[in-house]
């Protein structure tokens, strides 16, 4: 009996030392699970949580390059659509991710004292055609100026954006106004926008100097979201335009 007792025992500190060994090597791995887990991970642009991962950011649309209606970028963006009040108070359109970079780009604008705003997002064919008709038949404004046609404008991407700055304009009113060449001489605050868009994920569209290639004037009040702060500061630093940046990569 006493053997028996003994060898009890010895079997019931064998168990309970299987027991601990284990729960010491399923604290080994949790630590090592957490360890994995913590480790720290590349910082992504601000804006990364408001992208659709499956959206062309640097998707081009010109003269050259129809946007296609009913396509699987179209189909994409449908769902990505949002709408925020314009600088009149009306809804505009404007793609998720743009519109959340174009939110931090303002404030951090605001920050310096420069209020910046939209008044032009995201357009349907429909609104396009109504925009080409309207500037087609204004006087004197075709001669020196180009608004493309249904299919053919980038604001179908919904990633174009039009922005004006508030100020004090010609008349000593302050307004909202649109970016242009003797504006740039008389407003450094322009030189300061186009300075933080990269940082955003922005650049200048139509820069000047690079007519031929896009295919339409200057028009600095006009800004694309590019997806990527990277490739955003590529473009601005090295005096590129989207066409130039896409076709040399």
């Amino acid at each position: 009996m006493l053997f028996g007792k003994k060898l009890e025992r010895y079997l019931l500190c064998f168990i309970f030392l299987c027991a601990l060994l284990a729960m010491n090597a399923c604290g080994g791995q949790a630590d090592s699970a957490s360890d994995e887990v913590s480790t720290p991970v590349e910082a992504k642009d601000a804006f990364d949580i408001g992208l659709d991962h499956y959206l062309d950011y640097l998707i081009i649309v010109n003269d050259e390059n129809k946007y296609d209606f009913g396509g699987e970028y179209d189909w994409l963006l449908q769902n990505d659509i949002i709408y925020v009040s314009d600088v009149y108070g009306e809804p505009t359109p404007v793609e998720k991710g743009t519109n959340l970079a174009f939110s931090m780009l303002q404030q951090s604008l605001r920050d310096q004292g420069i209020e910046i705003g939209l008044y032009s997002g995201y357009r349907t064919e429909e609104d396009q055609q109504m925009v080409y008709d309207y500037y087609s038949n204004l006087e004197g404004w075709a001669e020196n100026n180009k608004v493309a046609e249904p299919g053919f404008s980038e604001h179908h991407t919904g990633l174009l954006l039009n922005i004006v700055i508030w100020g004090e304009d010609e008349e000593g009113n302050m307004a909202w106004m649109t970016e242009t060449a003797e504006r740039q001489k008389t407003h450094p605050e322009f030189k300061k926008v186009h300075e933080a868009l990269a940082d955003f994920g922005f650049i200048d569209r139509y820069p000047a100097g690079k007519e031929e290639i896009t295919g339409v004037p200057c028009e600095p009040y006009e800004i694309r979201f590019v997806g990527s702060s990277e490739v955003a500061h590529t473009i601005m630093d090295n005096g590129l335009c989207l066409e130039e940046y896409v076709s040399g990569k």
